[in-house]
């Protein structure tokens, strides 16, 4: 949803219709016997604001649907409130009481409200919040409710507004039941699918997803779409995946003699000596402490920006300035995956190296990995909807890399054939996280143990690392006797249809993988 809401224009026109029929048969307007200005020009107000700003999105003034399936509850609940505001007119047509009323103002007053929380618009909210107000209290001042018998009135009112609340609740909550119904389902469907099965099914018009399959040494790729040419090298965000190359430099660093992995961050960067930091160690396992990431102000921003990326403008020096504001034990704490603490290290390798780290890390991509499609922060491709970084980005290292299919299975590679004498030491096993779940597990995916970024999945015997941004998610992965590794890279958003993580363990866990 871009600044026109096609959908919001639709509610619009519906909601008009009663209002339209009313208007062509009472052609003197509507006469009510309560009068206030203010009240009324608020109201107006309020009522165009909504109708235009259901419509026309402001930018900077609003964020979109911010949580999992806001598209889905945002289209349910509105078409059900439009529906049963025409419902409502045409059985009470003819009636002319407080419920009535109360019906035919709250509806769509909810409806205007509940629109801008879900997608986060700011002035549609307040504009929705005067018009509710405004709009209830004319609606029942002018209801023609039966004045003899006030008690009756309050309890009908009573009633009708309490009934309104329940059902609109109801239907936001079996709107989530029903989707978490069928998300249950479609785990389900998992076990029977094959590879080939799954990635047929994420297809459509403008996915592309590449396969890179490495079986006793050989490499076949395979390339997926609906349009576009099957023959292309696409470029894309490799997310999270990205936390690997930091930990092969890690590892090359401890190699060289100048990183410890048992060492304090704080013998690499300019912290308070007489406070405890995490080691090396617990940054690589995330187990450090560190939660995933910390709010800044400039996510509000970027947010209200449309820029996809959260993490877009948040600096080094923002990076620093939280390491040194954040009290830890010294201690391994739970499993936490943690894009702060991927962060972190870069500062410490940049200290090591002392080399900016985006340099750092593409040159040593470009020289001694000898990969030449493959770059941190490179923000552009083939395909769409990169995600922008600033120089001096702290959460570059989290998963800033773009690359390719051909590049990724190079990479993998590496560590199927130890090309590099320090690669092993990346995945072998550091610590037992057990940071399994039951959704994870109907999928087969395991977190059973951590190496040096990589994830350890022993029931398997799986090395596997993933990675998602906003347009695009990945997986590499590969057996522990190194005879099977995959790379699995797609265009398509993490929260739709089937993870490529899901397809990378598929792959690699079947006899016939494509």
């Amino acid at each position: 949803m871009g600044w026109f809401n096609y959908y919001g224009l639709v509610f619009i026109v519906i909601l008009m219709i009663p209002n339209v029929v009313y208007a062509v048969k009472n052609k003197n307007g509507f006469i009510g016997v309560y009068h206030n200005k203010r009240v009324e020009f608020f109201e107006q107000a309020g009522r165009f604001g909504c109708f235009a700003l259901m419509i026309f999105n402001i930018p900077y003034t609003w964020v979109g649907f911010w949580f999992s399936y806001g598209k889905e509850i945002y289209l349910v609940v509105n078409t059900s409130s439009v529906l049963a505001y025409c419902l409502i007119w045409i059985i009470l047509r003819n009636n002319s009481d407080m419920v009535k009323a109360l019906l035919l103002s709250i509806i769509p007053s909810l409806m205007f409200v509940f629109s801008g929380i879900t997608i986060a618009s700011i002035p549609l909210f307040i504009f929705s919040v005067v018009f509710a107000v405004c709009h209830i209290l004319i609606s029942v001042k002018n209801s023609a409710s039966d004045n003899n018998s006030p008690r009756k009135t309050r309890r009908k009112s009573a009633v009708t507004v309490f009934a309104v609340l329940l059902s609109f609740v109801f239907v936001i909550i079996g709107t989530f039941g029903c989707i978490i119904l069928n998300g249950q389902n479609n785990l389900a469907k998992l076990d029977y699918m094959s590879a080939r099965e799954m990635i047929d099914y994420c297809l459509d018009k403008d996915s592309k997803i590449s396969v890179a399959l490495i079986e006793n040494g050989n490499v076949s790729y395979h390339t997926y779409c609906c349009d576009g040419e099957k023959n292309v090298l696409y470029d894309f965000e490799i997310g999270s995946i990205s936390k690997t190359f930091v930990g092969l430099l890690c590892a090359k660093a401890v190699n060289e003699n100048k990183l410890n992995i048992t060492d304090c961050i704080s013998k690499y960067l300019d912290l308070d000596a007489s406070k405890y930091y995490p080691t090396i160690e617990r940054l690589l396992t995330h187990t450090s402490g560190y939660e995933a990431y910390y709010f800044e102000n400039r996510m509000i921003g970027n947010k209200l920006a449309h820029i996809s990326n959260d993490f877009y403008g948040i600096s080094k020096d923002k990076i620093l300035s939280k390491i040194k504001e954040l009290s830890l034990e010294d201690k391994d704490y739970p499993f936490e995956y943690s894009n702060f603490g991927i962060s972190v290290l870069g500062l410490v390798l940049e200290k090591i190296y002392k080399e900016d780290f985006t340099k750092l890390v593409n040159g040593y991509i470009l020289d001694e990995l000898k990969l030449t499609n493959t770059k941190v922060a490179k923000q552009s491709g083939n395909l769409y909807n990169y995600w922008k970084w600033e120089d001096n980005d702290g959460y570059v290292p989290a998963g800033a890399i773009v690359s390719n299919v051909e590049d990724m299975a190079k990479y993998l590679n590496i560590f199927l054939s130890d090309g590099l004498e320090y690669a092993s030491d990346t995945y072998a096993k550091i610590k037992d996280i057990n940071a399994n779940n039951k959704t994870y597990e109907k999928m087969n995916i395991r977190l059973d143990g951590v190496g040096m970024t990589w994830m350890l999945d022993d029931k398997n015997d799986i090395v596997w690392h993933n990675g998602a941004t906003t347009n695009f998610n990945a997986y590499m992965g590969f057996t522990k006797d190194k005879k099977k590794g995959v790379v699995v890279l797609s265009n398509i958003d993490p929260d739709d249809k089937i993870s490529m993580t899901v397809i990378g363990v598929k792959i690699l866990t079947s006899a016939s993988p494509l």
